[in-house]
């Protein structure tokens, strides 16, 4: 969606999958602007917010989250937005227009905000990131969080860490004002960009069982502790194979692949979702960001004793090295020698190293056999020794 935004996709229509009227060309009737206000298992039945009711063999909870507000005066200002859908890239497109927006504030500093800075300098409109806390995207290491806030400052992007946001008002030079303890900052538009709150007020009345990250437990199957009802998506849980639990990691593909682990068992044709490793990636202007598996603070939360190595490689191989810098953090267990995360920062060829680690991370494999590992070698790609090969080495060392 924020490519939407920022003019790189042109058509909103690339981003819809279905649209209810092919949905009804398939027997499927879909209720738009209809809410689900009560859930009764034991009758097996739904009632909508239009006051009809329908029954049901089979339920699906697919509730998802909501984008989260800062609870401060004037969170609710015109000019304020989330964005969690394309009804909210919709609106913020439509208003960045309409309004000539010519500063805008992010305040956050996860993805959503990493993107739509990119998205907002592109449409030619001064942007400042402000957080909380002292550094963005937390699941990296300082040392590439460094890398990514002096990207920002390269753009002309303004980053201010360490923030108390006081409140939002009506602006005089601009459409808003936002007060902080650190002074009034103007603006046009402002997006909060603050993490999200798993939406699950039905199924906690309904009397079906919540798992330890406080999202719905579910089984490999995706059925919840309640017969005949399912759960998919933001609202649930998921298998994480490295740490060897459900944890809660609200993200679009895992939901997808939840979706249809249900759909295939609900249509009798049993299936498991396997879980995952917890890979994640973002761009942020000419940034490539990328991690899987487990950062140390979480292998030593699961009870691990990790040990790490990090280093500066190459994407490419060093004939056609063109001052192109590749940062790879590898975190390993001391015990057992199993590989446990991966990190990858730079301007080229980060994400291609997330795919591989993640592939090794699901097949198990220690870190001896990734210092090993059989990838593909072209100057243009890599060197004979790739990036992932030295970490993991360095790491064997500490063995």
């Amino acid at each position: 969606m924020p490519y939407y935004i920022g003019d790189v996709i042109k058509d909103y229509k690339r981003l819809v999958i279905r649209t209810p009227e092919a949905f009804g060309k398939t027997g499927i009737d879909v209720k738009i602007r209809t809410r689900v206000e009560d859930l009764d298992p034991q009758k097996g039945m739904v009632r909508l917010s239009d006051g009809s009711s329908l029954p049901y063999d089979i339920l699906v909870m697919a509730t998802g989250a909501d984008a989260a507000r800062l609870d401060i005066p004037g969170a609710d200002l015109d000019g304020v937005f989330v964005l969690r859908n394309l009804t909210d890239a919709l609106r913020i497109k439509s208003y960045l227009s309409e309004r000539e927006c010519r500063k805008a504030v992010l305040i956050g500093g996860g993805f959503i905000a990493m993107e739509m800075c990119e998205a907002l300098r592109n449409l030619g409109i001064t942007t400042t990131v402000m957080i909380r806390g002292c550094r963005p995207v937390t699941r990296w290491d300082v040392e590439y969080t460094d890398i990514i806030i002096e990207e920002l400052r390269k753009n002309k992007v303004a980053f201010v860490p360490e923030t108390k946001f006081l409140a939002i008002e009506r602006g005089t030079t601009s459409h808003l004002v936002l007060k902080t303890d650190k002074g009034d900052i103007d603006a046009d538009v402002i997006l909060m960009g603050v993490g999200t709150r798993r939406d699950t007020t039905l199924t906690k009345a309904a009397g079906i069982e919540m798992g330890d990250s406080g999202a719905i437990k579910v089984d490999f199957r995706q059925r919840t502790s309640v017969p005949g009802i399912y759960a998919v998506g933001d609202c649930c849980e998921v298998f994480h194979r490295v740490a060897g639990r459900w944890v809660y990691l609200p993200l679009g593909d895992i939901a997808n692949k939840q979706g249809r682990v249900a759909g295939q068992n609900i249509g009798g044709y049993p299936a498991e979702f396997p879980g995952i490793v917890g890979a994640q990636s973002f761009k942020v202007f000419n940034l490539e960001v990328g991690a899987t598996g487990l950062t140390e603070e979480e292998a030593t939360r699961y009870g691990f004793q990790p040990i790490s190595a990090m280093i500066q490689g190459l994407p490419v191989g060093r004939p056609m090295a063109q001052g192109e810098k590749l940062g790879v953090k590898l975190v390993a267990d001391k015990v057992t020698g199993k590989l446990l995360g991966g990190q990858c920062i730079g301007e080229k060829g980060a994400i291609q190293r997330i795919f591989a680690l993640s592939v090794a991370l699901w097949s198990g494999l220690g870190i001896d056999q990734v210092g090993y590992l059989d990838l593909p070698y072209a100057p243009p790609f890599g060197g004979a020794w790739d990036a992932i090969h030295v970490a993991a080495q360095e790491i064997t060392k500490k063995m």
